[in-house]
């Protein structure tokens, strides 16, 4: 269950403890695939599993999209497990998939990784074949108030699709190797 919000909440906006529904430009293409975008910030369960049982109960694939930005090695302060290739992007989100997924329903996801500078207005543009965005409320662990990531923030009223905030679960492991 979630709570939905018809308008784009005014900051700062706490993260309630369940999955957050926001309104976006558009109701979404109901035929389009339910977008899950993963990152390595030791959340993918709580938005895999959100996100495979509203693709079920659409009857649309499950699509898990990976949008990477540019590391500055060593000092890469946007990654917990840096990669510098579209090889290991993508063996981040088969990781990611298989690691909290059913071999069965891993095996039906469909998988997206992009590289782009502005992971935010990749997955604006994405949204526009969507029926619905998932993302975590943030990147970086919770803080006392719970705030919203950058990235999170940047999206919101700004999808072509509902956007469904799935909160940080704290059981979610850290980061996977791969």
């Amino acid at each position: 269950m979630s709570t939905v919000m018809s308008a784009p909440p005014e900051a700062p906006f706490r993260v309630a403890d369940r999955p957050v529904t926001v309104a976006g430009r558009a109701l979404g293409d109901r035929t389009g695939p339910v977008l899950v975008a993963l990152d390595d910030d030791g959340n993918p369960g709580a938005l895999l599993r959100h996100g495979w049982s509203i693709a079920v109960a659409l009857g649309v694939p499950l699509r898990a999209t990976y949008v990477w930005s540019d590391c500055r090695p060593p000092d890469c302060d946007h990654h917990r497990c840096c990669h510098r290739d579209l090889d290991g992007a993508s063996r981040l989100l088969t990781t990611l998939i298989d690691g909290n997924l059913s071999v069965e329903a891993a095996l039906r996801v469909e998988r997206d990784v992009l590289h782009d500078a502005d992971p935010a207005e990749a997955l604006i543009a994405l949204s526009q074949g969507a029926s619905m965005l998932l993302v975590g409320a943030s990147s970086h662990r919770p803080t006392a108030v719970a705030l919203l990531g950058e990235t999170t923030r940047m999206l919101l009223g700004r999808t072509w699709c509902p956007l469904i905030v799935v909160p940080h679960r704290r059981l979610s492991a850290t980061c996977l190797s791969w």
